[in-house]
């Protein structure tokens, strides 16, 4: 038994959580609500709305998480829990080691991150780079109240990025005493523990007219590699039969070189042999991370003071340091270099066959290597990010059903990527042109710089001094400022038409956004080898914008009509970039023919204006998942794709061979930003139903069809999406797409891609449409403790009828139909049915909880790979709580009960063989977790 295992059944006979129900609404908790309403300078916070009528049902679907649900999850981080929300396709998490960036990130409809608009109380969060994207990282779950998710277009009510929806983080409000709690989590296999801990404080003081709540956390997270699971240690490939074989890089340790069309390999004596790509391959899963490393302390505040009715002042604060570690294997260097045919450090037959190149003589051979610099060590990059957010506003009672609400904030993320395992590529070239000295010692014919002979000829040969020479550690730095002023007026009794009081919101905002990036100067000079190589970052705008909003009962308690309600909102945005005057607006109806039925319908037209990132962008270097068709059979088996092939540059000699770019599954790419972009717009509708039966209490059922529609999408092509526009598909016979995109897909000599061009442009769009589902029964059992014991039941899913997206404006025939796919050109897993349900029976003091996450099957987007097909997915969790006088609570629990191991993929994965953000990579894990009141 591992000390870690020890330490978990040690912790698990000390600690417990709060009993776990499923919370699913449509508005804010009618007793929350309730609460406030009772205490005028208390803040409602309904999401979706500013109005903050106690009563009010929106016409957008809200799916809500409690605190108590979040707490059986087990999970430490929120990106994890929200899991549990089918309407959350996974993004960035502590799986994404590469590509990731040390981050965890909201992807609401698989639309993308940056169209997911995260708030902390209904108010924008601090963001953590110039995407203008919430690091959900930053965001502590212990302090949480509930979770709630809009899944609709809500640009007229928050702005810009609201497009597919809204994650709204609500805190707890006016807490009033001292709380700590402890949680441990470790995998089956005795490994990647997290731990986090946390203590609450809060006090009510003047009679409850004022409270101040703070609260701090440290959490770490350890890491795993790659190589501590069977399924991941060794990276997978397509082979030529069609099945899976063990793959990796062809650039290795012993230096792979090619001369004359053919591939040789070093031994450790300086002597060659052939190059065998099925057996000599390198494997660089080993090193890489499987569990990203993190260690995160938090401080978080709130207060507030009720002056009078008229004022209440009101101020948050927050302060992050994250800190995560990246690794990858170490770096391959590959290219053409000159090399000393002479060397010592060379064989007599290497020498030879060097020098049998030597077309002019003067004692250098121009070859392509592929070497593996095992000798420097991984490549690692450990990113230290430190938040900060500041918000002060005031809220009031103006008289005859008037308030206001006002607030500044200011948010700053600065984020500094310390980066080890590179070299010099010039410092190379300088190591390898090498000379003899008088004492016949083998030394660099320039010795600036202190230069020292690199023997890259065979494994583990590069000295330790070659090794200091050649070595070049980078700094990036990069930071991200908003400041926002907002001010709203609002009458939730301007008016009643008998059927309730209509309630009217108008106000202003000016939101600013100003961020940079500056890459290491080695970095972005194009020298550095090891991490991909980009250009400065610098820029911001500012928006101005005006924005109304209408709740209107129309009719009430009538024959066939309970409730009508309406519900509309509307918002101008001018911008000081080419996006320049915006409007947005949204339409919604509620109608309840009887209590026990509700239908419900909006219509929203939403934007997102270009980010930082997106308008002031320099290139940056990428190497995006992709394989050119010139190097597959199929160039071959097609005579258009032969042909086009040769046209571009491709040896004839080489076609239909991967050797000539190394069996590359990844292409060198170029990204860059656009300051032409123009605004994405969004028409986006929604109509669904509400079942609440008088005559079977506990039972509510929700039901909502949803169609979104993105028109100027801003993304890059995708240089998958390239090739097809170029050489064209097997569907279409391989005839080409669009011919001028060949132009952004150079080629050398050799005919192998370098640099292709995938800057941001406004695409052709995406549409996407599907029914979102949810079901409760909460069943009184009559026993236990004072008769409380009672089974809560929950069904959550959503079902993806389509998602399609034209990658490219000019070319409507390419279309890309995601649903039930995925694959390198839908970069995610778009499955149809994502379904989450949760048993839960609980007292008064005890509660055992059963998830089950269902995740139908897919199939990737082209076909023609070893692994066409990953079949249904299904993890249970198990949880339990024990609640001792309401003051200590101690919950354990387990994920992926049954151990389920991901599906293994060659060339069609994201990264560790799979999609690890989607499909549990770690195995079956434990958990535990106190909370104790003082």
């Amino acid at each position: 038994m591992t000390s870690d295992m020890k330490r978990l059944l040690l912790a698990s006979t000390l600690l417990m959580g709060l009993p776990a129900t499923a919370q699913a609404q449509d508005a804010a908790p009618a007793d929350t609500a309730a609460d406030a309403a009772d205490t005028p300078g208390d803040a409602i916070i309904v999401t979706g709305s500013r109005l903050r009528n106690a009563n009010l049902e929106q016409a957008a679907p809200i799916m809500a998480m409690s605190a108590a649900e979040m707490k059986a999850t087990g999970q430490v981080n929120v990106e994890n829990v929200l899991k549990e929300i089918p309407q959350l396709v996974p993004d960035q998490t502590g799986a994404s080691n590469n590509p990731g960036d040390g981050v965890a990130t909201a992807n609401l409809r698989g639309l993308g991150a940056s169209r997911t608009l995260v708030l902390v109380n209904g108010r924008r969060y601090v963001s953590y780079d110039t995407n203008q994207i919430v690091d959900l990282n930053t965001i502590p779950t212990a302090l949480l109240e509930r979770v709630d998710v809009v899944t609709g277009g809500k640009s007229a009510v928050y702005g810009s990025d609201a497009v597919t929806g809204v994650v709204n983080f609500v805190t707890k409000q006016d807490y009033d005493g001292v709380q700590a709690n402890a949680n441990y989590r470790l995998t089956d296999y005795g490994d990647g523990a997290q731990y986090t801990g946390g203590i609450l404080a809060g006090k009510n003081f003047a009679d409850g007219r004022g409270n101040i709540t703070v609260y701090g956390e440290y959490s770490q997270r350890k890491a795993i590699t790659q190589a501590a699971r069977s399924y991941t240690k060794t990276a997978m490939s397509d082979g030529e039969d069609g099945t899976l074989v063990a793959g990796g890089s062809s650039s290795i340790p012993a230096t792979r070189f090619a001369l004359g069309g053919s591939n040789y390999k070093f031994g450790q004596d300086g002597s060659y042999s052939a190059y065998d790509s099925s057996t000599d391959a390198y494997n660089y899963a080993t090193e890489n991370y499987l569990q990203v490393p993190q260690k995160r302390e938090l401080l978080f505040g709130q207060a507030h003071f009720d002056v009078s009715d008229a004022l209440t002042v009101y101020a948050e604060g927050q302060y992050v340091h994250n800190r995560v570690k990246n690794q990858l294997a170490p770096t391959p260097v590959t290219g053409s270099y000159l090399i000393d045919n002479d060397s010592s450090f060379l064989s007599a037959d290497s020498q030879a066959l060097l020098q049998s190149y030597d077309t002019d003589g003067d004692g250098y051979t121009a070859a392509n290597i592929y070497r593996r610099l095992s000798e420097i060590g991984d490549r690692v990059q450990v990113t230290d990010s430190k938040a900060v957010r500041g918000l002060i506003g005031a809220r009031g009672d103006l008289g005859h059903d008037w308030s206001y609400d006002a607030y500044a904030s200011f948010s700053r993320t600065k984020r500094t990527e310390y980066q080890y395992g590179n070299i010099s590529a010039s410092r190379l070239q300088q190591s390898l042109l090498t000379t003899y000295d008088a004492d016949g010692n083998l030394v660099c014919t320039d010795t600036s710089n202190g230069c020292v002979p690199a023997n890259i000829f065979g494994e583990g040969n590069l000295s330790d001094e070659a090794v200091a020479f050649l070595s070049v550690d980078t700094v990036n730095r990069s930071t991200i400022t908003e400041k926002v002023v907002s001010g709203a007026i609002t009458n939730n009794n301007l008016f009643d038409l008998g059927a309730g009081p209509a309630g009217l919101a108008f106000g202003a905002e000016y939101r600013s956004e100003h961020g940079s990036y500056n890459p290491d100067e080695l970095l972005s000079s194009g020298d550095v080898v090891g991490f991909n190589a980009s250009d400065a970052t610098a820029g911001g705008y500012n928006v101005k914008e005006l924005f109304a909003e209408i709740d209107v009962p129309l009719i009430a308690d009538k024959p066939f009509i309970q409730r009508l309600e309406f519900n509309g909102a509307a918002r101008y945005s001018y911008y000081s970039t080419a996006a320049k005057s915006v409007g947005t607006f949204s339409a919604g109806l509620v109608y309840a023919p009887i209590k026990d039925i509700s239908f419900r319908g909006q219509f929203s037209r939403a934007v997102r204006a270009p980010t930082v990132n997106d308008l002031y962008s320099g290139n940056a270097q990428n190497f995006e998942t992709a394989t050119d068709p010139c190097s597959t059979t199929d160039a071959t088996s097609y005579s258009n794709l032969y042909a086009a092939c040769v046209a571009s540059g491709v040896p004839a000699s080489a076609v239909g061979d991967d050797e000539y770019n190394a069996a590359a599954t990844q292409i060198e790419s170029y990204n860059g930003g656009n300051t032409k972009l123009r605004e994405e717009t969004a028409n986006t509708y929604t109509f669904g139903v509400v079942l609440q039966p008088q005559m079977i209490p506990g039972l509510s059922i929700t039901a909502d069809y949803y169609h979104i529609k993105i028109d100027n999408f801003i993304t890059t092509v995708g240089t998958a999406n390239l090739l097809t526009a170029c050489y064209g598909n097997a569907a279409n016979n391989y005839t080409s797409y669009d011919s001028s995109t060949c132009s952004l897909l150079p080629r050398d000599s050799t005919g192998t891609i370098v640099g292709a061009v995938d800057n941001l442009s406004n695409t052709g769009g995406v549409k996407t449409d599907g029914i979102d589902f949810d079901a409760q029964y909460t069943i009184p059992l009559g026993f236990g403790r004072n008769n409380s014991s009672k089974l809560n039941l929950r069904v959550a899913g959503s079902y993806l009828m389509n998602w399609t997206f034209r990658p490219m404006a000019s070319l409507p025939d390419l279309v890309l139909d995601c649903a039930g796919k995925f694959g390198l050109s839908c970069g995610n897993v778009y499955a149809k049915w994502r379904i989450n349900s949760r048993a839960t029976w609980s007292t008064e003091d005890v509660s055992l909880s059963l998830a089950w996450r269902h995740l139908s099957a897919v199939d990737d987007d082209t076909g023609g790979y070893a692994v066409d097909h990953i079949p249904a997915y299904d993890y249970f969790d198990l949880s339990a709580t024990v609640n001792i006088d309401k003051r200590f609570t101690w919950n354990i629990g387990m994920n992926n009960m049954f151990n389920k191991k991901p599906p293994v993929l060659g060339d069609n994965q994201e990264q560790s063989n799979t999609y690890p953000s989607t499909y549990d990579v770690y195995g079956r894990t434990f958990f535990t977790g106190i909370t104790v009141d003082f």
